[in-house]
């Protein structure tokens, strides 16, 4: 459901609850003020010229640390990284409690997300006595999630919400690898989990990260299960595993797995009749599936999805 379908709903629940009519409500729309072209004009600016300051400030730190790192001792090597990206995730912290600074706070969070993990990389690797650096890679994504996660507990934040499950999917998926377990497997269980939480996460008011999540979940399964499928008896299956993502697309009116499913479909289908398509026949049948699917795709999205209420 879109915002402005529960926007909508609201609207009808707040009326309803209050015994207010329909004209009454248009009478008051009428009088509100309509929004200031300039002043929407000037929040677009600042955010962009927000971004661009982060991007300069993370650009002006990457230069001064290369120009000074063989110089740094382990001390200030760890300051310039992990202390910095600390400093800047306290900074962003409290841009969140002043409406004058939350043009800033998402590129804050982005950059703190970047130099805090380098930081405890550079940490273990200057302080550590040998062992696996898949470890050291295990430990860093752990503390940062664990960061990321509780600080969205508290402040609700959108992009603590995404970076926490980046660091939580790589977490897990350095683990599976520390246990040597096939990746087919970590695959499909990284898709079912991602695809699970974004549909949990399309509800809330922070959807605007599922369709990226959406897309890399629906990716991971696609292949795990294509590896698993893959010159065995049931490597026909595979229609159906594909098929079936793009159903699921359908039932949560994702664009994004309606797209990841009829390209896998695609893909296959050229996998699979690949010796078929040594001649012009093969090429054309070829063809007429492609656009068969491009077609079905294209009214799967008007009628499911562009229509949903």
């Amino acid at each position: 459901m879109t915002s402005r379908a529960e926007a909508l709903r609201e609207i009808a629940e707040i009326a309803a609850r209050h015994q207010l009519k329909a004209d009454e409500i248009i009478g008051e729309l009428n009088k509100a003020p309509q929004p200031d072209q300039a002043q929407r004009s000037t929040g677009i600016l600042a955010k962009i010229l927000a971004y661009l300051g982060g991007v300069f400030v993370l650009a002006g730190i990457a230069i001064f640390v290369g120009m000074q790192w063989d110089q740094f001792g382990s001390p200030i090597r760890v300051l310039v990284t992990l202390g910095t990206g600390f400093a800047v995730f306290l900074f962003a912290l409290a841009t969140m409690t002043d409406a004058r600074f939350s043009s800033v706070t998402t590129p804050m969070l982005l950059i703190a997300a970047l130099l805090q993990p380098t930081g405890i990389v550079v940490m273990l690797n200057e302080y550590s006595r040998g062992g696996d650096p898949q470890h050291g890679l295990l430990f860093m994504c752990v503390v940062m999630f664990v960061q990321q996660f509780f600080s969205f507990l508290a402040r609700k934040r959108t992009t603590l919400l995404f970076t926490s499950l980046f660091f939580g999917a790589a977490g897990f998926g350095t683990l599976c690898e520390i246990l040597d377990i096939d990746f087919e497997i970590v695959a499909l269980a990284l898709g079912i989990g991602l695809t699970s939480i974004s549909y949990a996460i399309d509800s809330t008011k922070h959807r605007a990260i599922t369709p990226l999540w959406y897309f890399i979940g629906s990716v991971f399964f696609l292949y795990g299960a294509f590896d698993v499928l893959e010159g065995s008896n049931l490597e026909i299956l595979y229609f159906g595993v594909a098929a079936g993502f793009m159903y699921l697309g359908t039932v949560v009116r994702s664009r994004t797995l309606l797209f990841s499913s009829v390209a896998a479909l695609m893909g296959f289908t050229g996998y699979f009749f690949r010796e078929s398509l040594a001649n012009a026949f093969g090429l054309i049948i070829m063809g007429f599936l492609l656009i068969g699917l491009s077609a079905l795709a294209m009214s799967l999205n008007r009628k499911y999805i562009q229509a949903k209420p």
